[in-house]
């Protein structure tokens, strides 16, 4: 995603070889020398769970939706990575009726977008609306706008990735489907506010990169198992690329690299010259990619399940690492706190960690040198 994912929310680049899983240490490389670990700080946030988050480079900023202990997901934290600690949270609508999935920023205009669903009584039935939220990041004031609806009961899919592409003011949101609903791709006009309703998929989109320069877009049609590349400027489908089950997507354009990373656990580097896979990394259950530019690191949050499942465990349960364009494993970070969300801040190749233990939710500050 242009908008640092939502989202997370992790870390890899062009790859020869694969990183094969092991235990605690997750991942097992072929080095004479242990990578470093990230020098890394933190703050508690407080007893909310992170869902989704993004970054605005101009004001150091995170925006990131979170869960409360009662099921409610409305909350959004605002905090400053400048001064380490939580500005203000806002309230979106009604905890009862409204559910915030995942967020992103249009950084030029100071407006955030986040997925979600809203629950609307009609006729005495409970009818749940996948829906765009528009939220003024000055005054906190919001707008939905609803894309699809269906009876609560039953309801088998949801808006999964949002993108935003602040150069053409177009905003895109998947629309994942395993059973029936509505799966595709919307792409909402932010001037008008009206969208249009690609279906080209069978079960719908999981997760969006977007490439604003060359105005293509990069969708991951999960159970498709299809990476799908579209024009932004005619919404045409410019080819697919076959792969397993993907869950998250990262852009390296200089490159000319995609990383996907699927529910297998492994995270692919595919040519976009060829459209072949040129590497892999196999992880146990890899939760989000990014890749940064300026540092050209790919980062990647990979979780141990095992522990992750074991409420006695004390271990690691989660992992970020950063892998190099000339295949070297730079940096990594264990910690004991449930990870899936990261976020980079590009100006200051600083890279942030949203994490989670039951009782407290963490931002960890990570330095990759």
């Amino acid at each position: 995603m242009y908008m640092f994912r939502s989202s997370y929310t992790a870390v890899l680049t062009i790859l020869s070889f694969s990183f094969i899983l092991a235990g605690i240490a997750m991942f097992q490389s072929a080095y004479s020398q242990d990578p470093n670990t990230f020098s890394v700080s933190s703050i508690i946030l407080g007893n909310d769970k992170p869902i989704s988050a993004t970054i605005d480079e101009k004001t150091s900023k995170i925006y990131g939706i979170f869960a409360t202990e009662n099921g409610a997901k409305n909350l959004i934290y605002i905090i400053d990575t400048a001064q380490n600690k939580v500005l203000d949270t806002i309230k979106i609508g009604s905890e009862k009726n409204d559910f915030l999935s995942n967020i992103a920023l249009d950084p030029e205009r100071g407006i955030l977008y986040a997925a979600g669903q809203h629950l609307v009584n009609e006729n005495d039935t409970t009818i749940a609306y996948d829906t765009l939220y528009l939220i003024n990041s000055t005054n906190n004031k919001f707008k939905r706008i609803q894309l699809y609806g269906e009876t609560e009961e039953g309801k088998e899919g949801s808006l999964a990735g949002i993108s935003v592409n602040p150069v053409t003011n177009k905003i895109y949101l998947g629309s994942l489907y395993p059973e029936g609903g509505k799966p595709g791709l919307y792409i909402v006009d932010g001037n008008t506010l009206e969208s249009v309703y690609l279906e080209k998929w069978q079960y719908g989109i999981k997760d969006i990169q977007l490439d604003p320069e060359s105005n293509l877009l990069y969708v991951g049609a999960k159970y498709d198992n299809l990476i799908s590349t579209i024009d932004g400027s005619n919404n045409e489908i410019v080819e697919n690329i076959t792969v397993q089950s993907p869950i998250a997507l990262a852009l390296n354009t200089e490159e000319k690299i995609l990383y996907e990373a699927g529910s297998d656990g492994k995270v692919n580097a595919i040519d976009l010259s060829s459209k072949k896979n040129i590497s892999t990394i196999q992880g146990e259950y890899v939760k989000n990619i990014l890749y940064n530019a300026n540092d050209k690191l790919l980062y990647i949050v990979d979780q141990n399940m095992t522990n992750i499942l074991s409420k006695n465990s004390n271990g690691t349960k989660s992992m970020a690492i950063a892998v190099n364009t000339t295949n070297n494993l730079i940096n990594k970070f264990e910690t004991g706190f449930i990870v899936e969300n990261i976020l980079i801040n590009s100006s200051t190749d600083q890279a942030y960690l949203l994490g989670y233990d039951g009782e407290n939710s963490k931002l960890f500050i990570v330095k990759s040198h």
